[in-house]
């Protein structure tokens, strides 16, 4: 059994090395590029048809600054925001989004994915985006998930706990 389970070992080991199992993808270098996609949103009266999103990341002369630019193109129409991502901490994961109109939205790294949380006028919105690799192909899967500070319940005898109940979630598989 024991031989088995080296054998088994260095086969992974070897397999990893031959590039049969994908590195993890860097944050934000191995990010780098223009990437679309169509945003799938719940129906509501105002939107009349498809949105696509982009996401073009790029490097600065800041090597702690990245250009961060987000498009979303509606019928409706078309939407830039000029963003640049900081690199706050690398080594802690801890970054901001930095629009450039005097709000900075931290952000953190976790297991390959970005995440910020913020609100806004009453919403509370959750953002995760990640880089995916998967035979031979890359996307950045991004999620935004909405909950209304009026829809929120409160309960719990010992301690006050505030469920924050999702109201949207929208969705984009971005590639290259």
């Amino acid at each position: 059994m024991r031989a088995l389970h080296a054998a088994i070992l260095v086969f992974a080991a070897s397999a990893a090395l031959a590039g049969c199992a994908p590195p993890r993808a860097r944050f934000p270098d191995d990010w780098i590029g223009s990437w679309r996609g169509e945003l799938e949103m719940p129906p509501t009266a105002a939107s009349k048809g498809p949105v696509v999103m982009e996401l073009a990341i790029a490097r600065t002369d800041d090597p702690d600054r990245y250009g961060w630019t987000i498009v979303y193109d509606a019928p409706e129409g078309r939407q830039v925001r000029a963003y640049e991502l900081i690199a706050r901490d690398r080594a802690a994961g801890r970054y901001a989004t930095d629009e450039r109109n005097g709000i900075v939205l931290e952000a953190r790294e976790v297991g390959g994915a970005l995440y910020s949380w913020f609100a806004i006028a009453g919403s509370n919105i959750l953002v995760r985006e990640e880089l995916v690799r998967e035979a031979g192909a890359e996307r950045i899967e991004v999620e935004f998930v909405t909950a209304l500070d009026r829809d929120t319940v409160t309960t719990g005898p010992n301690a006050e706990v505030r469920s924050l109940v999702p109201v949207s979630v929208q969705r984009a598989s971005l590639r290259r």
